[in-house]
């Protein structure tokens, strides 16, 4: 690979307990609502650490600038890519006695995507040579990442946000057979923007979703 870029957040998580206390609650879906920031996850405290995967320009601009891209659900929906394309993503499915039990979403969805650290030098070769990625970003506090996502979303120059952020970890589960009481432990808010095919589980995937309210 090229050039490795590393971004490092600022401050200290030495408080997370009294902060998780006094800001952060569970909802009915089995979600964590973070009250100051507006975000939504699904476990919380997210991953320390995440990678990234990408074009070197698109590096720099997220390195120099703290621009970085959602993209569309349908995209990657339409996305002629062997490695990264997904045909199904966004539309959650269980199987629940010979069944098929399929969720979507109404709004539109946007994502950004990364890689927790577990994931191997070898599927990392093998998603820059399917779009010719020649960078690794290492995102060294993704909390703080998060949180500033957060901040641009609802600062004074956009106005009132009119999106929802939402954060978690991807499960390999769609299509997976499932009882009614396995159904109701992890079927989260918007589970079907955070569930993919075990075809996909060497992606070790972390995922930030927008939904237009």
């Amino acid at each position: 690979m090229g050039a490795v870029s590393r971004l490092r957040g600022s401050g200290s998580l030495a408080n997370t307990r009294q902060y998780m206390m006094a800001y952060i609650s569970k909802t009915l879906t089995g979600t964590f609502y973070s009250e100051k920031e507006g975000v939504e996850y699904n476990e919380y405290l997210p991953p320390a650490k995440w990678v990234k995967i990408m074009k070197k320009r698109w590096a720099e601009e997220l390195r120099l600038k703290g621009t970085i891209r959602f993209g569309n659900l349908e995209e990657y929906r339409n996305w002629e890519n062997p490695i990264l394309g997904d045909k199904n993503d966004g539309q959650g499915m269980y199987v629940m006695n010979g069944d098929e039990y399929h969720t979507d979403s109404m709004n539109e969805i946007y994502a950004w995507c990364a890689s927790l650290p577990g994931i191997s030098h070898r599927r990392i070769l093998d998603i820059a040579k399917s779009n010719n990625y020649d960078c690794v970003v290492e995102i060294k506090c993704a909390l703080k990442f998060i949180e500033r996502i957060s901040k641009s979303l609802h600062s004074k120059d956009r106005g009132n946000s009119t999106f929802h952020l939402h954060c978690g970890k991807v499960q390999y589960d769609r299509g997976d057979q499932a009882s009614m009481k396995t159904l109701n432990k992890q079927t989260k808010f918007h589970f079907n923007v955070f569930q993919k095919s075990k075809t996909f589980c060497k992606d070790k995937e972390y995922r930030l979703s927008l939904t237009r309210a």
